[in-house]
């Protein structure tokens, strides 16, 4: 069904440089700490969303057994039901249930944030990816915002920029202001396989063009959930 959303005109300070310097990086983890602490606390004023990871990779898993000739070969559909699968079992393990629930953004980049000139987030726009779910979620797109490559025009979808030393700076900054548990970080390459499983192969067409979704999709059929 068709529906119509309003909305006001978000006002834009500065932009971060595209390669962020160490000094942003510090920064930037250290208000992203503050900002998902006041995430936290509006929580209780809005809707609980029946919306969750776990619906999220069932609904693949049935898209998978009733499309399947959608999503490629005999093969590239074992694999995505071996990574589903894999998904599911380690949110048992990593205690999923402790970790808090706050409204999150998921995609960040350089182009949807602005800051002051003392480099405090200002504002922020595109809520295509806008959820209820877990704070490690935000964390993938924000490794990529102060990765060493820096802003692109042209997006892939590695996982590289989580074991950069620039991340870890960033996490450590983060952690000072809004700690994390063992288990969160531990939870990370989890919220990568569920990104690219839900975000680039369930629901690509919708965020992409059809030919970019595509090729995306196919890339990611051929290796890059981690094990």
């Amino acid at each position: 069904m068709p529906g119509v959303v309003f909305y006001n005109p978000t006002r834009i300070f500065d932009r971060m440089p595209r390669r962020l310097d160490e000094h942003h990086i510090r920064k930037l983890g250290q208000q992203v700490g503050k900002f998902h602490k006041a995430c936290a606390r509006i929580k209780s004023v809005l809707p609980k969303s029946s919306k969750t990871l776990r619906t999220d990779i069932y609904s693949l898993l049935h898209q998978l057994e009733i499309k399947e000739k959608q999503f490629g070969s005999a093969m590239q559909v074992d694999f995505l039901k071996y990574h589903c699968e894999t998904f599911l079992r380690n949110r048992s393990k990593y205690n999923m249930s402790s970790f808090e629930i706050i409204p999150v953004f998921i995609d960040w980049n350089i182009g949807n944030f602005s800051v002051d000139q003392n480099l405090n987030l200002y504002s922020r726009w595109d809520y295509d990816w806008f959820r209820m779910s877990y704070r490690v979620l935000d964390f993938y797109f924000l490794s990529r915002v102060v990765s060493d490559v820096g802003d692109r025009t042209i997006f892939s979808y590695g996982i590289k920029t989580l074991m950069e030393d620039r991340f870890i700076i960033f996490l450590k900054e983060y952690h000072q202001v809004n700690p994390l548990t063992a288990n969160e970080i531990r939870f990370l390459k989890e919220a990568y396989r569920f990104f690219i499983l839900n975000y680039v192969i369930k629901d690509g067409k919708y965020f992409f063009s059809e030919q970019y979704a595509k090729n995306c999709r196919l890339k990611h059929l051929n290796c890059t959930c981690p094990r």
